[in-house]
């Protein structure tokens, strides 16, 4: 029986394909709700949505490779301008693309005069969301209320941003300031109080329902939870992010076998029935996701590119624009779940090849790592 070390291949596993899937997955539950076809995304037989089971995957793949490229690092600041370079650049795109092409296109398919269109609010709704943190939602007088199903927001996917690189400086700091040999107890401290923090607002608040409603009612200011606000979201995706680094940092003991995969799946059942999925589950689902990530099937898709990213930063707004279309020309589901796919896709692969794999490259400026790991940029 190998152990999740002797099995994954750094240089031909699935993890890549699975980030894919996981991205082309969020991009078909939220053109539901999006097109209008329902007031929320599906949950079937859950108690939450099904896209933040793929959201979960991300955080737990995340925790894994970020973990690793951590400790292979040399130093944080070179960890830290590889992960700005990696994160950043289609971050501002996703901004750039919105504010000149598909804020001005939406009032062009809307029948309203470009001439109109307020490049002042397209400009805030740039520099405002520098930083990670979701300031602007919209640009003034491109999507107002009423016009589409879900109004006033163009790119909402864009807040889990904000924890993924906030959990990614807990890593590297976490690394930076603890001695070698508590660096290990630090990832499981981390993950323990990640899960506190879930049960205590699950037997409370239960803030977690709110980013289940199909018009994000963070976004619309609707929730007002005080701290709770701020730690429930870090603590739910933190959660499967730590997971997936405990994973790592017992990757050479953790024994890999289809009969314990089964048994952490039909958990993960069980507690997504149940509605207590992001609050017990990250260990299992994370063991479960790695198993299968270790299979060499997946090995050549979206290897050695990585659209994932891209395919998820870019899918909200676009599909936004499809939302527009569909208001005057409706169509049926399954045309506007792909559409919004398949327009999403090549601008992933332009941003892959002609921004994110050449900032990528500059890494070179700061002190490089003695070799790669699990093909992480």
């Amino acid at each position: 029986m190998k152990t999740l070390g002797e099995a994954l291949d750094s240089r031909c596993n699935s993890i890549n394909a699975i980030r894919l899937a996981f991205a082309g997955g969020i991009i078909l539950v939220h053109a539901i709700t999006l097109g209008g076809y329902a007031d929320e995304m599906p949950k079937l037989i859950f108690k939450d949505t099904v896209g933040t089971y793929a959201l979960a995957g991300f955080f737990v793949m995340s925790g894994y490779l970020i973990t690793a490229s951590r400790l292979s690092s040399r130093s944080f600041g070179d960890f830290l301008w590889r992960r700005l370079l990696r994160i950043y650049p289609a971050w501002i795109a996703s901004f750039l693309l919105v504010a000149v092409i598909l804020g001005p296109l939406s009032r062009v398919l809307q029948g309203r005069s470009l001439s109109g269109y307020d490049w002042g609010s397209a400009a805030s709704y740039v520099y405002k969301n520098l930083l990670f943190v979701l300031k602007q939602f919209d640009i003034h007088g491109t999507i107002p209320e009423g016009s589409i199903p879900v109004d006033r927001i163009w790119n909402f996917s864009a807040w889990t941003l904000f924890f993924e690189f906030g959990l990614w400086m807990c890593i590297g700091i976490l690394v930076l300031v603890v001695p070698r040999k508590l660096v290990n107890p630090g990832i499981v401290f981390a993950f323990l109080c990640c899960a506190f923090i879930k049960i205590y607002d699950k037997l409370g608040q239960d803030l977690s329902t709110v980013s289940n409603t199909a018009t994000g009612g963070r976004a619309k200011g609707d929730v007002d939870g005080g701290i709770f606000t701020l730690l429930e979201p870090l603590a739910r995706l933190g959660g499967f992010f730590f997971a997936g680094a405990v994973l790592y940092i017992y990757r050479d003991k953790i024994k890999l076998s289809l009969a314990a995969v089964l048994a952490c799946l039909a958990v993960c059942l069980g507690l997504a029935t149940i509605g207590w999925f992001h609050t017990l589950a990250p260990i299992f689902w994370a063991y479960a996701l790695m198993y299968v990530a270790t299979s060499r099937r997946g090995g050549r898709i979206n290897y050695p590119n990585d659209l994932s990213y891209g395919t998820y930063i870019y899918a909200f707004p676009i599909t936004q624009i499809w939302a527009v279309v569909n208001v005057d020309h409706p169509m049926p589901y399954v045309v506007f779940a792909f559409l919004c796919v398949a327009t999403t896709m090549p601008i992933a692969w332009l941003s892959w090849h002609y921004l994110e794999k050449p900032a990528m490259s500059l890494k070179r400026l700061t002190a490089g790592r003695d070799k790669a790991i699990i093909g992480v940029p």
